[in-house]
């Protein structure tokens, strides 16, 4: 049996990887209309259905699924690759299509309007993409970013939810570096606002370099939201980077 060699076994580079956990509580609603989905630690989708509207379930398990197919799909195309910014709005207004049309079917007449976040990893760097009030978090070399923008009691213009309008969203869309050690934490409006920012420090202090770690992560920032008088829908995502050798 041929044994490596340990020297030639130092000079390998270390290994980048992701370890995320995701997590819901139905808080003290009777549906749950939070959804989200992952593909291949590459593609993060977190939907919050309107819940003013009707079928908020479905707009969310809808805009999931259409954005997965659409990023496992638009990819392929050197052209779309290439720009992120651009791939970001074509999964969105794929999305967003199929979201309006659903309308068309029996029992959908009244319509149905969910939120999106998306979130695309790459080796070095993040793509976010948000349509609809989310929150998202960076924490990076000790210090913590909220990615997504507040609400403003004073913006004339609405966000712009999935499900509204045939053409013409436009999604938020933030991009950065992703390094080792950093964490990302994505939340809907049902968690998220009901954090402090010592219950996010706090929760992202958590994730460590196992799933385990994440999930406990996870778990705390739901378990924070919920004493903190949250008694909607709650979906928490953690993403953290790890170095392995």
């Amino acid at each position: 049996m041929r044994l490596p060699n340990p020297y030639a076994l130092r000079r390998e580079p270390t290994r980048e990887s992701l370890v995320f956990a995701a997590s819901q509580r139905p808080g003290n609603c009777t549906t749950q209309e939070d959804f989200f989905m992952n593909f291949n630690d590459e593609c993060f989708v977190l939907a919050d259905g309107v819940g003013t509207m009707p079928h908020g379930d479905v707009a969310a398990r809808l805009a999931c699924e259409t954005a997965i197919w659409g990023y496992k799909h638009i990819r392929q195309h050197r052209y779309y690759w290439l720009d992120k910014k651009l791939f970001m709005k074509r999964i969105f207004r794929s999305t967003n299509l199929s979201v309006w049309q659903k309308r068309r079917e029996h029992g959908f007449e009244a319509g149905l309007e969910t939120t999106l976040t998306v979130c695309m990893i790459g080796s070095k760097t993040y793509w976010l993409g948000y349509a609809g009030e989310t929150c998202v978090w960076l924490q990076s070399s000790g210090s913590i970013t909220k990615l997504t923008r507040d609400s403003d009691p004073f913006e004339t213009e609405k966000r712009t939810t999935l499900g509204v309008m045939r053409l013409g969203l436009i999604p938020d869309y933030v991009t950065g570096p992703l390094s080792d050690d950093d964490v990302l934490l994505i939340t809907s409006l049902g968690c998220g606002n009901y954090l402090t920012p010592s219950d996010i420090q706090s929760g992202m202090g958590l994730a460590g370099d196992s799933v385990e770690d994440a999930t406990r992560a996870v778990e705390s920032v739901l378990a924070s939201a919920e004493r903190n008088g949250s008694t909607e829908n709650m979906t928490a995502v953690i993403i953290k980077r790890v170095a392995t050798s």
